[in-house]
């Protein structure tokens, strides 16, 4: 008898201890909600409401496409994947940096943002030391370029 009340007692303890550490966290009981019951009969149980996933700030998209270059230049080609190559570039992965191995390095400079769309002008120092100059736009959606309209000046 006292085994089985001892249990009980740690179970309350755990749902109070779990629901401050909620608070902790920062999240919060949707107002009406009864608090977890605990009687002497029978197990404790703990309903918790399904909480939505905590939405991330989605990056500016000037932000998205700055690092997008950048990653390019540091030789991150995963990154620049994830950042939107695999939108943009029409080709699988392999070829895309077999593409961007042949950079030097990209000059990016932002002539505007108009919502989601980011227009630029690049230049590209190519590894055998000739330049080519790109203008055009970026398209970010989510946190990711899903569109690109370039061409070569």
């Amino acid at each position: 008898m006292a085994q089985t009340v001892r249990r009980r007692l740690v179970r309350a303890a755990v749902v109070v201890a779990l629901t401050g550490a909620g608070a902790l966290f920062g999240v919060v009981q949707p107002a009406g909600a009864a608090a977890p019951a605990v009687t002497a009969t029978a197990p404790a149980a703990v309903a918790h409401p399904a909480a939505a996933p905590a939405q991330q700030p989605q990056p500016a998209p000037v932000d998205v496409v700055k690092a997008y270059f950048a990653a390019i230049n540091n030789d991150e080609f995963e990154a620049a994947w994830a950042l939107g190559g695999k939108n943009i570039s029409g080709r699988p992965y392999d070829s895309f940096v077999t593409a961007t191995q042949g950079t030097d390095q990209n000059v990016v400079s932002v002539g505007s943002v108009v919502g989601n769309k980011v227009t630029v002008t690049f230049d590209v120092t190519l590894i055998n030391g000739s330049q080519q100059r790109f203008t055009g736009t970026y398209t970010v959606q989510d946190g990711v370029i899903v569109t690109a309209d370039v061409r070569r000046v």
